[in-house]
Formats: structure tokens, C-alpha cells, sequence
């Protein structure tokens, strides 16, 4: 099958299709670009990596190990000379539902794929909504403006967790407002003067427009006598229109925006008590808005970085220490933002099994005190998001461990205080080597080499590889599968169709080893 992609180039395959000017194409799938009229080198990138590159008019290309939407970029030489959008399905999804392959036309294949990414995405929702997330401030303060957008995931826990402080911040702004003096030069009429200095003689000097004639010889000019009908004064006055408001405004126009945001999007995700807070939030700055003293204060233009009423006065210094919060906005939900915008099945898998691995461990070790912590230091794979349960453990995200020869970064790590107890790392597959079958996949890899085989594998060895590095009691590969097995070390003991309380509980790890576990959403 050949698809006219547009432009100059055509994609070859047994299994694609173009749909509302989307190209959808399959992993593990052979596909052949053909290009017309180009000279020269020509590659092909999707993402970050170069996936082929010309072999005469023809560049054979591969899509391993992602799923989701991206885009397809073909260069001649350094040049882009086409891109187009690109949606990649996989044949797992219709296999979590039960369907036989065989029978499914490309079309029922993608309504399978986005009914799968729309499940997730809601109960991905539903979990970062529920969950109580702790957004932790940064100890230093500089504003660097971020190409990352703040997101309603993020704004929801910021406005929730912060309701009571904004508002504060903004009573005590309001209440004790800065202001200063100004003093400004005005015409004003001659007899309601009170001062005369240098810029009411230079003004009656340089502006003879306003001299009358007049038998009050306030000026003589040729042996006439004029009076001035208006005279320039300094009137001082005191304005509310200082940088520390003008900064404060700002920030409430911003806040206002992110609440209306908010609600619009995820309103009917929240129960009624959370939906009620931020609509009343919402309420609470409208009402700030409208008062007078911000009507008289102008946009911000340049941001008061030494201004010590930022820094010292009551109201300000909170607000400050809230723009800084929700100025250092962490890649965690910047992440999960362009997960669901690029519908990255894995990249979204990994994030449902953190939840779901947090509410899991939570049955287990004491939820009373969960919390999800969040510090905006701008660095994910530095241990910056983590559960912390009820007897003390802590489960972390993504966080980067120091192995006895090289650094490893499993997608969960739990600890026991300070003290590594194991690892999980999520996979969006549906099958795991067994390891009574290890040789049999090793005789096959060897004979018959494929990226499939050694995937399966490679899962199996990564496990041993984490769970002896880094001095584990156990590492686990969690997997949207059928089976659960586990490899004792003692005994050399295989636990078939375990539960994660056989693995650990509230004291400590009952069973030392490795496995896999099946852990997958419930599909519809």
C-alpha cells in the first residue's frame, strides 16, 4: 500500500493509512519512504532520532518502541524539505480488548487507540485531581521566563493548595497598600498659584501664549504690562501606581486566568467540596480586581527585583513567595501535559502506574499521611517527586541511584527511611520472558536476531541488573499484562500470580527477587 503524504515524498507499508491529514503508521512495522526529485543525502527523523536514511530513491525506516503522535521530518542534506504529523498505533492495544487483530480494519484499529488514550487520560486525571499533591517553594528566587507552559494539572494543585494564602496576601495588600508621592509639573490658573520657583519664571518666559495684558505688571515686555493667565506649579498628590502594585496586579490577572482555566477544564473532574473552593477562590480575586485601588494602577513593565516592600512588607513578601512557586513550575506536570497531548501510550502508562503504585502502597504501608511532594528545582530524575506513607517509606519518581560502577534510573525506587528497598519500572507490553525460558530466548535471539526477542529479554536482565547494582531486595517490572510471576532468590522459588502485599508489608520485604506484575487499567 502507498500513501500520498503531499509535497514530494510517499510512505510504502502493508499497514498504514492517512486520515484527516494524519499519517497513521504501526511500531515494529517496515515502511519504505520514497522521495521525488531530491538530490543529494536524504534522512529521516521522527522526534530527536534520524530512523533512515537514503538508499538510492528510497529510505527503509522502522518505528521501535513508541506509540503516539509525533511528527516526521525529511531533510535533504540540513534542509527540512517535508513535515508531516504521524500517529503510531500498536497492536497491543486491540489485544487489551480482546479483539482478534485479524479481523480489524486500520479504522477500527484507531477508534480502539483513541478510546484507550481517552480511558487513561481520564483516569490519569482522576488520580493527579485526587491525589494530594505538596508544591514545595524554591530557596532561591530568580525569574527566568520558561518556554514550558503552566498547565491546568499543575494550576489546579497550586490555586487549591494556596487558596488561603492568595487570598490573605491580597487582604493585606489591600489593606495596607503602598503607595508613594508624586510630584508632578501642571498649568494651573494664575490665581490659584501658591509657589512661585525657577519653573514658574522659566514657564511665563518660554510661554508667552498664556501673558494677557493686564494692569498687574507681573511682566513687562516694550513698556507693557502682561500677567500670566496660567503658571506651571508642582503639585504633589500620593498614587497608589507603584512597580510592588503594578506587580501585584499582574499576578491577579494571571491567577483569575488559571481559575477560570481550571474550571472550565477539570470541573467535572473535582468532587463538589473541591469545585466549591476554587470557584470561590475565583469569586475572592474578581471581587480583588474590582477595587479601586487597582483601577488606578498601570501594567507591569518591568519586574521590581530589589524592591524591598517585595521583600519585607506584610502581603507582598507572601505574594512574592507565591509567584515564585508558581513561577517554578515543575517539569513533572509539563510532562504528563505533553504525554496526553502526544498521546505517548508508554510515557502515560508510566505516569498511571505511579499513581496507581502510590494508592497500592498505600493500602499497605499507611495512607493516613500520604502526600505527593513536588519541589520546582527544575530537575525530574533528581528525587523531586516522591510519596511519603504513613510508617516512614517513600516511594520516588524517576529518581537517578548511584549503582557500585555506573548511575541507574529505575522508574520507581522505594526507601525504607534512607535505605533502598527495590525498584519497579513500568512497561506498555503485553508479554514478559519467562525465566525458565531464558535459554530457549537466547537460542532464538542468537539464531534468529530480532529488536522483539531481545525487548522481551532485556526487561528479564534489566530487572537483575537493577536489583544488583544497587543492592535491592527486589526490582519488578510492572506490565499491562495477564500473569504475575516472581523469582525468589532463596530456594530459587517462582511465586506464580503474586500480589504486591506478598511483597512487602508495613515491616518490611517478605520476599527477595525478581519479577513482573501485572498492572493495567480497567478498560471499558
Amino acid at each position: 500500500m502507498i500513501v500520498d503524504c503531499g509535497g514530494r515524498f510517499k510512505i510504502e507499508g502493508d499497514k498504514i493509512i492517512r486520515k484527516d491529514d494524519i499519517i497513521y503508521l504501526f511500531e515494529w512495522t517496515n515502511y519504505f519512504v520514497i522521495v521525488e526529485d531530491v538530490k543529494g543525502e536524504v534522512k529521516i527523523q521522527i522526534g530527536d532520532k534520524i530512523i533512515g536514511h537514503k538508499i538510492k530513491d528510497v529510505i527503509p525506516f522502522e518505528i521501535n518502541n513508541y506509540i503516539g503522535r509525533t511528527k516526521i521530518k525529511i531533510f535533504e542534506g540540513n534542509k527540512v524539505i517535508e513535515l508531516r504529523q504521524v500517529e503510531v498505533l500498536s497492536e497491543k492495544i486491540p489485544k487489551m480488548y480482546g479483539k482478534d487483530l485479524s479481523s480489524l480494519r486500520i479504522e477500527e484499529i484507531i477508534n480502539l487507540h483513541n478510546t484507550f488514550c481517552k480511558e487513561i487520560i481520564d483516569e490519569i486525571t482522576n488520580k493527579v485531581i485526587s491525589l494530594p499533591f505538596s508544591i514545595c517553594s524554591p530557596t532561591g528566587f530568580e525569574f527566568v521566563e520558561t518556554e514550558e507552559p503552566i498547565n491546568e494539572l499543575f494550576a489546579y494543585h497550586f490555586l487549591r493548595s494556596n487558596r488561603d494564602r492568595i487570598i490573605s496576601a491580597y487582604e493585606n495588600i489591600l489593606r495596607y497598600a503602598h503607595r508613594k508621592l508624586v510630584e508632578e509639573l501642571e498649568w494651573m490658573d494664575f490665581w490659584k498659584a501658591t509657589d512661585v520657583d525657577e519653573d514658574t519664571v522659566l514657564g511665563i518666559a518660554y510661554y508667552p501664549e498664556y501673558l494677557v495684558p493686564s494692569e498687574l505688571a507681573v511682566v513687562e515686555i516694550n513698556g507693557k504690562s502682561y500677567s500670566p493667565m496660567k503658571v506651571l506649579q508642582r503639585n504633589k498628590y500620593e498614587t497608589f501606581d507603584t512597580p510592588e502594585n503594578r506587580f501585584a496586579k499582574h499576578f491577579l490577572a494571571e491567577l483569575i486566568g488559571w481559575c477560570e482555566r481550571v474550571l472550565e477544564r477539570l470541573a467535572n473532574k473535582m468532587d463538589e467540596k473541591e469545585e466549591k473552593g476554587i470557584s470561590e477562590l475565583y469569586a475572592m480575586l474578581e471581587y480583588f480586581w474590582n477595587d479601586p485601588i487597582f483601577s488606578d494602577v498601570g501594567e507591569l513593565t518591568m519586574f521590581p527585583y530589589t524592591s524591598h516592600v517585595l521583600l519585607k512588607r506584610e502581603g507582598y513578601r507572601d505574594l512574592l513567595e507565591l509567584w515564585r512557586e508558581f513561577k517554578a513550575y515543575s517539569p513533572f506536570f509539563g510532562e504528563l501535559e505533553r504525554a496526553i497531548a502526544n498521546k505517548d501510550i508508554a510515557k502515560l502508562y508510566e505516569y498511571w502506574c505511579f499513581f496507581r503504585l502510590v494508592e497500592e502502597l498505600g493500602k499497605i504501608l499507611g495512607r493516613y499521611k500520604l502526600e505527593i511532594v513536588v519541589k520546582p528545582t527544575g530537575e525530574l530524575s533528581e528525587g523531586n517527586v516522591y510519596a511519603v506513607f504513613e510508617n516512614g517509606w517513600k516511594l520516588y519518581y524517576n529518581r537517578k541511584l548511584k549503582g557500585y560502577s555506573v548511575s541507574l534510573r529505575p522508574d520507581f525506587s522505594i526507601f525504607d527511611q534512607n535505605d533502598l528497598v527495590g525498584v519497579f519500572d513500568a512497561k506498555f507490553k503485553l508479554d514478559i520472558a519467562d525465566a525458565d525460558k531464558f535459554a530457549e530466548e537466547d537460542k532464538e535471539m542468537k539464531d534468529k536476531p530480532n529488536l522483539q526477542t531481545w525487548a522481551k529479554l532485556e526487561d528479564i536482565y534489566k530487572m537483575h541488573t537493577y536489583r544488583d547494582a544497587l543492592k535491592a531486595k527486589f526490582a519488578v517490572v510492572l506490565y499491562p499484562g495477564d500473569r504475575s510471576m516472581f523469582f525468589k532468590v532463596h530456594k530459587r522459588k517462582v511465586v506464580e500470580n503474586f500480589e504486591l502485599n506478598e511483597l512487602l508489608d508495613e515491616d518490611g520485604v517478605k520476599i527477595e527477587g525478581i519479577g513482573y506484575l501485572k498492572f493495567g487499567p480497567e478498560l471499558g
